[in-house]
């Protein structure tokens, strides 16, 4: 049979009631739990990063710069076959009915419908 000293274990300061020891152990206890939540909100985070990435198509696994790269370069666009959008080029009469239309819709003002049709006549 085996015989357990408790004397000899070393619990016998948190049996004592001394508040010194007391606040001690209780260090030893809350160190250890908030140790553990901090790591598991680390890894939560790192999860709900990751889904996120791969939603938009990225690689978790990429590093910014790459990422930032890519967003340069327009690859990623490419990547999803989003292609922006090209405005088509108007024509000279185009241009001056819609400047027309914001001036009748009240839009702009005469001032402004003026400048407008200037500048599109300056590029002649």
């Amino acid at each position: 049979m085996v015989r357990i000293d408790v004397q000899g274990a070393g619990i016998e300061p948190f049996l004592d009631g001394d508040p010194f020891m007391s606040a001690f152990g209780a260090v030893f206890v809350i160190v250890p739990i908030i140790f553990v939540g901090i790591v598991v909100l680390i890894i939560v985070l790192a999860v709900v990063n990751a889904r996120r990435l791969r939603s938009k198509g990225i690689s978790p696994l990429a590093t910014e710069a790459e990422i930032v790269a890519d967003a340069v370069r327009g690859s990623a666009a490419q990547r999803s076959g989003v292609q922006p959008a090209a405005r088509p080029a108007q024509t000279l009469e185009g241009r001056l009915a819609e400047i027309e239309q914001l001036h009748a819709a009240g839009k702009i003002t005469s001032a402004e419908r003026d400048a407008a049709r200037a500048s599109v006549l300056g590029t002649l």
